[in-house]
């Protein structure tokens, strides 16, 4: 179809001005332009209306500018704060492959399959002598990607319906990996399915928001950074998901029906703007550096209701053991109980300023099994999860 053709040309146009600096690469381009983007698609949530499109070759020129636009695309779920499945902003995927580098004859392995497009730009990428194999946990998305995949005749490219936190021991070893969705931990399948001097591409979510994308290399017994960049993806699902990350509702918390009388302040705090609006912007940095260096550290959220369809994100520190509590939301400080919460939080933010407003992208990070001992230096801190522990370390 000309007029997909059109469009798909024009997009790689915007991907090469958008990463000027550096140049999407020839054979990412190559294995775009042989992939089209809108035969991944067969049904899509529009997002300002909210209802499905069914996408069909004989309605497909009514939507193939939706297709080919610089942006994400849900394809599965109905809720905008739990999105289940999306394709990704296309710009941001070819990015990710080039960061990849993926070689011909790799076994590559794919967290989420999504439409299968991810899956079988890296197939094109390996070529026939690779393989990759793309686990999809949501059932009726892994069998339209599957369907795709099979009637491209992509031979190298597998799309499992499995849980992809527990990594596909059929497939291993594996050169390179990808994660398409966010997570908060590392499972440990990894560490024994990655070949040593493999590369893993992993979006990492911190409790305090804004995910950032990180290039991992696989050494003996750990990860370690080699590059990193924001972004925003959806969260892994399944056995590995981590429901704590979530913001809570401030009603929640056990103590609050006798914390809620005893503010004992509240002032001004504008964190580079005013009102409501951009918020979530404005304090993405900081909500990101506490979310790594600070254990009392939580995101809080409102309710739903009829008149307020959307939840409502804010931010704050909660110290249980001496019962006060500091929330940071729209332009003010509100602190209950006591002070010291408050305290202790603009300390963090005084740290924070001194070392340069750092983001979580600003961190190295090396990944580590559960079992090993670690012991953080200077601007370094140890975050010790369920399957793997995290050394964030800011070199300055």
């Amino acid at each position: 179809m000309q007029k997909a053709e059109t469009y798909q040309k024009k997009l790689l146009e915007q991907t090469q001005y958008i990463y000027y600096e550096t140049p999407i690469s020839e054979s990412t381009q190559t294995a775009y332009l042989q992939t089209p983007r809108h035969m991944f698609v067969k049904r899509y949530r529009d997002w300002g209306t909210r209802e499905w499109r069914e996408v069909k070759q004989a309605n497909l020129e009514e939507h193939v500018a939706t297709l080919y636009a610089d942006r994400p695309l849900c394809l599965f779920g109905d809720d905008d704060d739990d999105v289940s499945s999306t394709i990704s902003q296309p710009s941001f995927v070819l990015r990710m492959l080039d960061m990849l580098q993926i070689k011909r004859g790799h076994t590559v392995f794919e967290l989420g399959a999504g439409s299968g497009w991810n899956a079988a730009l890296m197939g094109h990428l390996v070529g026939p002598e690779g393989r990759v194999f793309s686990l999809e946990l949501i059932p009726e998305v892994a069998r339209m990607a599957a369907a795709t995949i099979e009637g491209l005749g992509l031979d190298n490219v597998t799309i499992i319906e499995a849980d992809g936190g527990d990594g596909y021991p059929g497939g291993a070893p594996y050169d390179r990996a990808i994660f398409t969705a966010g997570a908060h931990d590392l499972p440990g399948p990894f560490f024994e399915q990655m070949n040593e001097g493999s590369l893993l591409l992993m979006v990492i979510k911190n409790r305090g928001g804004g995910d950032n994308l990180f290039l991992l290399r696989k050494f003996a017994d750990h990860f370690a950074s080699l590059d990193s960049t924001p972004c925003g993806f959806v969260q892994m699902k399944g056995r590995h998901q981590v429901d704590s990350l979530e913001p809570i509702v401030l009603d929640s918390l056990p103590d609050w029906p006798q914390l809620r009388d005893k503010k004992i302040s509240e002032r001004p705090f504008w964190w580079g703007g005013k009102g409501r609006d951009g918020i979530r912007w404005r304090t993405l940095g900081i909500r990101s550096f506490l979310g790594i260096v600070e254990p009392l550290f939580q995101v809080f959220k409102t309710e739903k209701t009829g008149e307020q369809t959307r939840e409502e994100h804010y931010f704050g520190l909660w110290d249980e053991s001496e019962r006060s509590l500091v929330i940071a939301r729209d332009d003010s400080l509100m602190a209950y109980g006591n002070s010291t919460a408050e305290e202790r939080l603009m300390e963090q933010v005084k740290y924070w300023v001194e070392l340069g407003m750092p983001t979580a992208a600003s961190f190295e990070v090396q990944i580590h099994p559960v079992g090993v001992a670690l012991t953080p230096g200077v601007n370094q801190w140890v975050a010790r999860r369920t399957e793997a522990q995290f050394l964030w370390s800011l070199n300055l």
